[in-house]
């Protein structure tokens, strides 16, 4: 998954779903400054202001998009991709039900990521059975932390606040963020490849967000407590690049 993660975690809210995304109010909003349309920074202002976790299903379309490998490089990857995803961020714990749509297949799945060990588990069906694999964790779970405030922008008629995410994946790519100043509710996100890599950008909708993890997502199934890597199992090797990526 691309997400994060990039969560990845890149975030982009729908228009009409973006009251749904909400990490808390900041009591200490000045609404007459929103009125009048100073430029000034109303959240994030502390890290006491930053989510913990967050739960959230999400539509993303990416094209050429600098996506993270999982041999810690940087490849160029277009697709749609859908499913759900609960992270952990103090905990540095991450869950994702993951459905990816390339040009050339279609893959379903789940994958568990933790930083404790710098491990993901990766649970796919594959002609008819299924598989769990692990691998190295080569990308972070999804934070808000080093938040850069880049000004004022309006969503529509919505005013935000503009953030952006310093040295991400390497300075290969502008990560943008886009939160409502009314009540610190997440609007959308993008990105843009940049330093010489071809070009490419990624959108994602998130939808139904919760403000918290659900930890009863991140227990492995049976299948996944003796994983072993996708090296040692042939018939999974071609799927190694289009593990989720999370920004």
């Amino acid at each position: 998954m691309k997400l994060l993660l990039s969560l990845i975690l890149i975030f982009t809210i729908a228009f009409n779903c973006g009251q749904s995304f909400k990490l808390g109010v900041n009591s200490n909003i000045d609404y007459s400054k929103i009125k009048n349309k100073v430029n000034q920074q109303q959240c994030f202002t502390s890290n006491s202001d930053l989510p913990t976790g967050y739960s959230t299903a999400f539509t993303q379309i990416s094209f050429n998009s600098n996506t993270p490998t999982s041999n810690g490089g940087i490849t160029q990857s277009s697709y749609m991709e859908s499913g759900l995803v609960t992270t952990d961020i103090v905990g540095g714990q991450l869950y994702v039900d993951f459905e990816i749509d390339t040009d050339s297949s279609l893959t379903k799945g789940k994958l568990w990521g933790f930083s404790g060990n710098n491990t993901q588990y990766v649970n796919i069906e594959l002609n008819g059975s299924e598989y769990c694999f692990r691998e190295p964790l080569t990308y972070p779970v999804p934070n808000f932390n080093n938040l850069k405030y880049v000004g004022d922008v309006e969503v529509g008629a919505v005013d935000c606040d503009l953030f952006m995410y310093p040295n991400f994946l390497g300075n290969s790519t502008n990560q943008y963020l886009f939160v409502d100043k009314s009540d610190c509710s997440i609007i959308s996100s993008s990105s843009q490849n940049t330093n010489e890599t071809p070009k490419g950008y990624s959108l994602t909708n998130f939808y139904y967000y919760q403000p918290a993890a659900d930890p009863s997502f991140f227990q492995l199934p049976n299948i996944c407590l003796n994983a072993e890597s996708i090296q040692s199992q042939p018939k999974l090797k071609t799927l190694l690049n289009k593990l989720p990526k999370i920004h």
